[in-house]
Formats: C-alpha cells, sequence, structure tokens
C-alpha cells in the first residue's frame, strides 16, 4: 500500500509541475514554459487538447509550446479531483480543471477535465498522453489586473 501511495503522490506532483510549467504571465513570469513541459513527457509522448491544438513527440509538444505565450499569454490553472488509478508501470488519472487565461486579448474562464495516461520511467512517471476536454467556457466582462 505504501508504494501505491507514494505512485499517486508522485503522479500528483508531475500534474502540478505541468500547470506550474504552462502558467504565468504575471510580473517575472512568463507562460508555456516549452522545456520544462517537454521534460514532463515520454520521447514519444502526446499533448492534446482538441480544438486548442496539441502536439506529438518531445518536438512536437516543444513546438506547440513554444508558441502558447503568444497565443495565451495569460494562464493559470487550478486542477482538482484527482482520480488516479495505478497498475503496476502504467497509470490513468482524470481531472478536473478551472483555466483563467487571456486569448486574442480577452480575459476568458475555460472548464474542462484533464484525462491522461502516465508512465514510470528511470526518470520517474512521465506523461504518455495528455489529454484536455474543454466542456464549457466564458468570456470574462473586463480584463485580468496583473501584479
Amino acid at each position: 500500500m505504501a508504494a501505491l501511495l507514494e505512485d499517486v503522490y508522485e503522479i500528483e506532483k508531475l500534474k502540478a509541475r505541468y500547470a506550474n510549467a504552462v502558467d504565468g504571465g504575471w510580473t517575472g513570469v512568463t507562460a508555456h514554459d516549452a522545456d520544462g513541459v517537454v521534460a514532463l513527457f515520454t520521447e514519444d509522448g502526446a499533448w492534446d487538447s482538441g480544438a486548442f491544438g496539441g502536439g506529438r513527440g518531445h518536438a512536437g509538444i516543444r513546438e506547440y509550446m513554444s508558441t502558447g505565450a503568444a497565443i495565451m499569454p495569460f494562464a493559470f490553472h487550478h486542477i482538482s479531483n484527482p482520480l488516479i488509478e495505478v497498475a503496476g508501470d502504467r497509470a490513468t488519472g482524470r481531472w478536473h480543471a478551472v483555466l483563467a487565461v487571456t486569448s486574442e486579448d480577452q480575459a476568458r474562464l475555460h472548464v474542462g477535465i484533464y484525462d491522461d495516461r502516465m508512465v514510470r520511467t528511470p526518470d520517474g512517471w512521465r506523461f504518455e498522453l495528455l489529454s484536455f476536454t474543454l466542456a464549457a467556457t466564458t468570456d470574462l466582462p473586463k480584463g485580468w489586473t496583473v501584479f
């Protein structure tokens, strides 16, 4: 049981490192650290967000993430409700997400679901697939006040 709890904890930290790598847009913090995101994936991993796009393999994920700050210069994830299932060296995870973003000069809230697959590697748990499905979105009447 202790090993299972350690695996779940490491997978939760992997997801948190993802949010920390893509979030930014306030003083001193740039959104979408492409290298930071790529480091969280297996070499042949995929990032798929449907209508928002994505990438396959380290090169594809890096290419997509390198455009992220221009497309979404402010991003702030709140990820909750983890459902993590571990089976040996493989795992799945489902999370709810609320994303506060700016895109096309418009402050927005997106809500959706992350459905991910992870594998244990010699360097720890990594994403094999990080998948986001948008459930709803709304434009906010005012822009973000950034500090």
